[in-house]
């Protein structure tokens, strides 16, 4: 009789579990795909009865707890969900002799399960055996000898008499631990970095001691952190952010070995060479344009700016930069067409050209309303040209094209600039010289040196 009572009793409680699970995935619908697929997951793990029972009765009260909330609230939410998860997960990813001995634990993730680097990296002349896994970047502390923060931590330690502790190490890194010596508020570039990093995460792997210190990579870690902790990026972003691919070092490997890998990834050139920024661009141009002849209906501004927000997630970077890409291509597209068409030059030539001065382009957008030179550009047909062939022929900096704005808005220097046209015909050394006369000129009249006493 006993043995028909526990039996039933068994068969209740996974009943029972089953409806808690039966109703996690269906409150779970209501926030999304994310939640949904975390909930799944959670639904998929080999748990006992009691382990399940309590995994998503903890859930439930998280899911029950965001009915009726505002987006920022339900991520926060979603977030909570995830965490419990996750832990559920490392806890039955957990390598027992990996805790035994103090070592991190690198887990499986995006279908990739830990497993030795092959072949094995070398690093100055030393080969280093190292094993590639995940790990939630909460778990990592930076590197206190890191050279990179030396200065930064001895006057910390100057002015306070010890040294910082790890989330002060953090903060200083970060920004937010200001040194009296230190006027930069971003030091390390860490927000940019964040936002490339929520957006397709770490990409190239740190390297870590068997027990978690980061010896390569230490910025990176810190901007990933930013990301997890910052309210300005949504809950897929964090997460993003928060799994990292790392590099572990095996127990036992030598000072010499870490030494090695310092000096490889800071002193040696990995002779990578990056693309121009012309060709960036125009690639951003591209996509730009597609988006927008696949629009149907009258683009309005917020419309455009949709497209340009899309446009910067997709290369990782911000609208601004779209917006800049934007109007540099414009004129860059309007120089080569008028040397190509009126002036006959090669094509291949003309766009070399381009590309070598293409920050120019920026630089011709200077001034204000009507002020600018490219307003003047659209409005006198013969300014252009004076304009467009002393860039290609005679101009040495972006600085002289800044100033063109203000030469041309004065009558004596733009003479002097149209006298610079006429001789880079004869002497590019001639040319030059009534130019910078010119922008000479041009500041000696500039109303803020006039006298007016």
């Amino acid at each position: 009789m006993d043995g028909i009572q526990d039996d039933l009793f068994t068969i209740r409680a996974v009943h029972a579990a089953k409806d808690l699970v039966d109703e996690a995935m269906t409150l779970s619908a209501d926030y999304g795909h994310e939640v949904s697929a975390v909930v799944q997951l959670a639904a998929q793990q080999p748990l006992d009865e009691e382990s399940a029972r309590s995994l998503f009765t903890r859930i439930l009260v998280v899911l029950r707890g965001g009915v009726g909330l505002g987006t920022q609230d339900r991520e926060r939410v979603a977030a909570m969900v995830q965490d419990e998860v996750t832990q559920l997960v490392i806890g039955r990813q957990r390598n027992p002799r990996e805790e035994d001995s103090g070592g991190i634990v690198l887990v499986a993730r995006n279908g990739l399960q830990p497993h030795r680097v092959t072949p094995m990296p070398i690093f100055n002349g030393q080969q280093v055996p190292l094993e590639e896994g995940y790990v939630d970047v909460t778990q990592l502390d930076l590197w206190k000898g890191n050279h990179r923060v030396e200065l930064y931590v001895k006057e910390f330690q100057e002015r306070n008499g010890r040294e910082p502790d790890e989330v002060e190490l953090l903060r200083l890194v970060q920004g937010d631990l200001a040194l009296p010596s230190v006027n930069d508020r971003d030091p390390f570039g860490i927000v940019p970095l964040a936002r490339s990093i929520a957006r397709k995460g770490v990409e190239r792997p740190p390297i870590i001691t068997y027990e978690g210190e980061p010896k390569d990579g230490n910025r990176r870690i810190a901007a990933a952190k930013y990301v997890v902790g910052s309210s300005d990026f949504s809950h897929e972003e964090k997460e993003r952010a928060r799994w990292i691919r790392v590099w572990r070092a095996p127990l036992g490997t030598t000072e010499d070995q870490f030494e090695a890998i310092v000096v490889a990834l800071n002193f040696e050139d990995d002779h990578k060479e990056p693309w121009p920024e012309y060709v960036k661009a125009r690639l951003v141009v591209e996509r730009y344009r597609i988006l927008r002849e696949n629009i149907t209906g009258r683009i309005t501004e917020a419309k455009d700016r949709e497209v340009r927000a899309e446009v910067a997630k997709q290369f990782a970077i911000m609208p601004a930069e779209v917006r800049r890409y934007l109007r540099m291509v414009r004129w860059a597209e309007d120089f080569e067409l008028y040397h190509t068409e009126e002036r006959g030059k090669d094509t291949a030539d003309v766009r070399y050209k381009s590309n070598d001065i293409f920050q120019w382009f920026y630089e011709i957008d200077a001034g204000r309303g009507a002020d600018k030179l490219t307003n003047k550009l659209d409005q006198d047909d013969d300014l252009k040209p004076v304009v467009y062939d002393l860039m290609f022929d005679v101009l040495e900096s972006g600085a002289e094209v800044r100033h063109l704005h203000k030469v041309v808005a004065d009558e004596n220097s733009l003479k002097l600039l149209q006298q610079a046209h006429e001789a880079s015909a004869v002497s590019k050394d001639q040319a030059l010289n009534f130019v910078r006369e010119a922008i000479a000129e041009s500041q000696r009249s500039s109303p803020t040196n006039l006298d007016l006493s």
